[in-house]
């Protein structure tokens, strides 16, 4: 066996040595900075333990570092223990931290005294990007901003706060709606409804449905490379609710109570006549009814069985000799002293009363964190017949931190709400010259009224009379307080919205997440009328037959309806954010499912119905619904609706892959890119249609970083910006295939078909709308940064719009809906806000938004048929290419002639012919004029600009905020008093014609010319003379907030203590005048409404 022997040569064993040595050298130079080296984590938040996303850590002295993520998380290889770490963020102060010893840091950055409070992260609902590395334009409103002041919902709150957002106010003020950027679509259908995103998942709700108290901050994206990235739904713009989560270690107890007092509405902006006033015009009009017909009896037999007024009754009474004419003066006298419009406003109307109440708990503990919400809220408007609607909201948001690299984000939203309301007839329900309750207090009870039940109207008391059959008759008598329980509206709703979102970290720079959402919405409502209420009683006496029969059973009326939907989102996410040296990078890829369900409504309507034994008596609607009665009363053939006969699910699904890209070079340069790709079941069989992508580039200029703007100190921050990108709308309501409907004729035959209309056809190439934007911003701070703010322009060109086309009637349809319009909304929008003075013990400060906007349609199909009247009374229905959606057209007023206005046709020829004793002869009616060619366009319905003021002023624990909105740029028509047969009951119709100015009412006009009232009427209301500027200007809000000193709350052991006071809509302005408000008037009709009430409102807000 051969033994391994030592080498004892003197060389070689040297040589070896050596060799050895450096070898062990290179090992140890090799391993000790290996040795050395260590993995350094933490978190950065702010003040408030917030996490903050994009700040920047750097190694001192180095150009080594990363970007915290959008949980404020980070992960760094520094070199030794010597090391130390440089903090930066925008708005926040440097800090340095070592590591010494540390391989996790909890950072919490200060912000900079030099600075506005400003945060510089938002949402996008799939990232959370810093200002510095987004190019898009998009609007911020954090929860300070949210909590200066009491809203009662998120779309009042965002009022004035961000530019190019404006909250239009419909339904005569009592609802909000946000619109971006302008209207950009020309289809109801597709409407101009933002969409809402919670806590990063697109949902259906609406702003009003989200608890102001669950939420940290708003981002409203308004551009295509913010926006883009959500496809075919995006176009109207994109609001991104982000909500709250625990901030501090610890459990913690935030406790909320607000009270909103509405005063009561009064009628000094409807110019209403008094009830003397009101008999004088009617006895006016009544005498001239009697001078057309030719006598007292013609006039009466013309109205059959149809209502009229009591004075109406008064007189024939005195024409039939039932009266006198002293007991007709002694009534006369009596009902002039009468007030039915006030005891109205007495009796049924209140202060409308909202108390809502919130209690949240949070805690952060270890790696878990929690936030829990409960709300309640109790409201009762201003009408007594609202008996009250109480609503309850549960919000549960947690995240739990498994590991270092996977984090589970879990909640739940719960909302219940039910209600209660009576019969209200509103105050106009009888004539202001008769009484609600007499002088000791009881009700004053009417033998009829002017509206009916569900078969049949109102009725005179001659035709009561002259019934064959009285005694098969229920009394006809009314009065609004004794009907509020007899008839009652209970609704009842459910939603629930459970969400889950797995974060996974890998490979340092990698992030998965995969999301899912799910939402179930339920509403119900029941409406019981019953046996003795004034509407059943209406509809038993119309259902009483010329043989004396009655045809309505025994019992009261009950109907049910619950409609509901379901949906659901799941997201499947890949992200990518590395930071090194000058460069930073950040991607997403995903892919999203979503499916949207509308199941069959389910009703149920009952006649006979007792509600203590729940049982009701079937109906014949074949007879009753189809075929009809003969009914005494009314003496022709009536019908009664009845149950719904037709049902429908809705279904749609949609996939999208989508991809969004950020470069940023020495945190100065950025480019940004987005695409998504949509697929939809509603999107045309052509598959042509349906590869479209929708997609964004965008790039940023950081120039105040540049070494020559260095030398301008007054610029603090300047920042350019441009994008360019396509987002788009889907409209649910059209259908790729035909559409059909099976109906059945029972008269005079008994018959079963399949029944379409026009936009029932199949469109295989239906496709999305395409809204194409342009936007170039600069944002900026100066003057020490004692001002900030930005400045936008944009241009939005929408193609494809759902519009209607007007087709040879031998193609198989008048018209079809098709993506055949094209519109363009143009505007600037800017952003103010100043730090006027800020010490110790005072802030002011100031805001301003204002944003403008030009609107014109550039692609739509006219229709031929349309007359002039058409486009004047349904703007938003009749379109005219190079002009502006809802535009205001109105008849050229040639001039007024006798009292009667003359308008010119197209040609500028009269349309009126005058006799030679000055008189009308004959007039050409305004149905001969198609087109627009004989109207004068006066600019648009919708406000070109609005925007808001804010103002704060807070001397040590006291705190004062103004909002004042304002809106114009539009017009409206002036209210009009009525010429024609019937008149109105405003003060303005009590101006007769003196011969010398103004126009004839009708009572005014000669036998010959009142043939042609209504076309004088409408001439007049619809001229050019009456259109007026609809800018306004209002104090929406003002309070006054006081903060307990932080010592007297750490004695009671509370961590702060706060009491606001507010009013809102105190003063208002409008161009127009004559006690006009355009939030509510009706802009086109120039109908008079009552102005939004005053609110105030108290908040109390404690924290433990």
């Amino acid at each position: 066996m051969k033994q391994a022997t030592l080498n004892t040569d003197p060389a070689t064993g040297r040589a070896t040595a050596k060799r050895l040595f450096v070898t062990g050298v290179l090992t140890l130079m090799i391993a000790l900075p290996a040795v050395a080296q260590k993995t350094v984590t933490g978190t950065v938040t702010d003040e408030q333990g917030e996490p903050l996303y994009g700040v920047s850590i750097v190694m001192k002295g180095t150009a080594r570092g990363v970007t915290s993520d959008a949980k404020g998380q980070f992960s760094l290889k520094v070199d030794d223990e010597s090391t130390i770490l440089v903090f930066r963020y925008l708005g926040m102060e440097p800090q340095q931290a070592s590591v010494r010893g540390r391989t996790r840091l909890e950072v919490k950055l200060r912000e900079s005294s030099s600075t506005l409070s400003e945060v510089t992260v938002v949402s996008t609902g799939y990232q959370r990007l810093s200002r510095e590395r987004s190019t898009a334009a998009f609007g911020f409103v954090d929860s300070t901003r949210l909590n200066n002041q009491n809203f009662r919902n998120l779309e009042t709150a965002l009022e004035g706060q961000v530019a190019g957002l404006r909250v239009n106010t419909v339904n005569d003020g009592t609802s909000q709606q946000p619109i971006i950027r302008g209207v950009g679509t020309l289809s109801a259908d597709v409407g101009t409804q933002p969409l809402i995103v919670i806590d990063n998942m697109p949902t259906g709700m609406s702003l009003t449905d989200i608890n102001p108290y669950i939420v940290e901050s708003i981002t409203v994206l308004k551009d295509a490379a913010a926006a883009s990235i959500y496809g075919a739904r995006a176009a109207n713009g994109v609001i991104v609710v982000t909500t709250k989560s625990a901030r501090n270690e610890g459990v913690h107890v935030s406790v909320n109570a607000d009270w909103f007092l509405t005063s009561k509405q009064n009628f000094d902006a409807l110019h209403l006549q008094s009830a003397s006033q009101m008999i004088d015009f009617q006895t006016q009009l009544f005498d001239s009814y009697v001078a057309d017909a030719g006598s007292i009896d013609a006039y009466f037999d013309n109205r059959g069985a149809a209502y009229y007024q009591p004075l109406y009754q008064l007189y024939r009474d005195r024409h039939d000799g039932k009266l006198t004419q002293a007991e007709v003066d002694a009534q006369l006298a009596g009902w002039r002293k009468n007030d039915y419009y006030a005891q109205y406003r007495d009796h049924l109307w209140r202060t409308a009363v909202n108390q809502r109440y919130n209690v949240r708990l949070s805690q952060r503990a270890g790696k878990s964190n929690h936030s829990l919400t409960f709300s309640y809220s109790n409201s009762k408007g201003q009408d007594k017949a609202d008996f009250g609607t109480n609503a309850f909201a549960v919000y549960l948001h947690s995240n739990y931190k498994l590991a270092k690299w996977l984090s589970v984000d879990a909640g739940i939203d719960v909302n219940l709400a039910q209600g209660r309301q009576g019969t209200s007839y509103g105050y106009n329900s009888q004539e202001r010259y008769l009484q609600l309750i007499d002088a000791e207090g009881r009700s004053v009870t009417y033998p009829n009224a002017s509206f009916g039940g569900y078969a049949g109207q109102g009725t005179n008391l001659n035709a009561i009379a002259a019934v064959a059959h009285p005694d098969l008759y229920m009394p006809f008598s009314f009065n609004a307080i004794d009907q509020l329980h007899e008839s009652m509206t209970k609704t009842k709703s459910v939603s629930l919205r459970p969400f889950v979102s797995i974060d996974a970290q890998f490979l340092r720079f990698f992030r998965y997440t995969l999301s899912y959402q799910y939402e179930w919405n339920q509403n119900k409502t029941e409406l019981f009328d019953e046996q003795n209420s004034y509407a059943m009683r209406m509809t038993h006496n119309g259902m009483i037959t010329a043989d004396g029969k009655s045809l309505l059973p025994t019992g009261g009326r009950y109907r049910q309806t619950e409609l509901g939907s379901n949906n659901y989102t799941l997201r499947n996410q890949l992200g990518f954010d590395r930071t090194w040296l000058h460069h930073a990078v950040n991607a997403i890829v995903g892919m999203e499912f979503r499916q949207n369900h509308r199941p069959r409504i389910i009703e149920q309507l009952m006649y006979g119905y007792n509600p203590q034994t729940l049982t009701s008596v079937n109906m014949d609607w074949a007879t009753l619904h189809d075929t009809g009665w003969e009914s005494e009363l009314y003496g022709r053939n009536m019908t009664l609706g009845g149950p719904a006969t037709r049902q429908q699910i809705t279904r749609h699904r949609y996939a999208s892959l989508y991809a969004n890209a950020g470069y940023t070079f020495m945190q100065k340069y950025n480019l940004t890119a987005s695409i998504r790709w949509d697929e939809a079941d509603l999107f045309g069989l052509d598959t042509n249609e349906q590869k479209h992508p929708l997609w964004s580039l965008g790039a940023g200029w950081l120039l105040s970083e540049e070494k020559f703007m260095k030398t301008v100190r007054w610029i603090d921050y300047l920042r350019l910006r441009a994008t360019y990108g396509i987002n788009g709308n889907v409209d649910q309501a059209s259908a790729t295939y035909f559409v059909a409907t099976y109906k059945t004729q029972r008269n005079p035959v008994t018959s079963t078909y399949l029944d379409y209309g026009d936009d029932d056809l199949p469109n295989p190439r239906l496709r999305w709308e395409k809204t194409a934007t342009t936007n170039v911003g600069v944002d900026f701070r100066v003057l020490d940064n004692v001002l900030s703010g930005s400045l936008e322009y944009y241009n939005r060109r929408a193609s494809d719009l759902l519009v209607k086309r007007y087709l040879d009637p031998t193609l198989g349809a008048e018209n079809r809906v098709v993506n055949n319009g094209a519109m363009r909304n143009r505007g600037v929008e800017l952003t103010l806000n100043a730090n006027i003075y800020r010490n110790r013990d005072w802030k002011v400060a100031a805001s301003l938004t204002y944003s403008r906007n030009s609107n014109r349609i550039l692609e739509v199909d006219v229709n031929q048929n349309a007359t002039a009247a058409d486009f004047i009374r349904a703007p938003q229905n009749n379109f005219i290419k190079g002009t502006a959606y809802n535009t205001l057209w109105a008849y050229r007023l040639g001039r007024v002639e006798n009292g009667y206005p003359v308008i010119l046709d197209d040609e500028g020829n009269d349309m009126v012919t005058f006799g030679a004793d000055g008189d009308v002869a004959s007039i050409r009616y305004s149905s001969s004029l198609k087109g627009t060619a004989a109207l004068k366009n006066c600019g648009t319905i919708t406000p070109k600009y609005n925007g808001g003021v804010g103002l704060q002023v807070g001397w040590r624990d006291i705190e004062l905020n103004a909002m004042f909105i304002f809106a114009g740029g539009n017009k409206l028509r002036m209210p009009t008093p009525s010429l024609s047969q019937g008149g109105d009951n405003t003060r303005e119709s009590l101006t007769s014609w003196n011969g010398t100015s103004g126009v004839r009412l009708y009572h005014d006009m000669s036998v010959t010319a009142r043939q042609y009232a209504s076309a004088f009427d409408e001439w007049w209301q619809y001229s050019d003379a009456r259109v007026k500027s609809a800018a306004f200007m209002k104090l929406r809000n003002v309070s006054i907030s006081y903060h307990l000193p932080r010592p007297l709350c750490r004695k009671a052991g509370m961590s702060g203590i706060a009491l606001r006071l507010q009013a809102s809509n105190l003063l208002s302005w409008s161009a127009a005048g004559d006690d006009i408000d355009p939030e509510t008037f009706g802009l086109n009709g120039g109908s008079r409404s009552m102005k939004r009430p005053r609110t105030f409102s108290i908040g109390l807000s404690a924290n433990f």
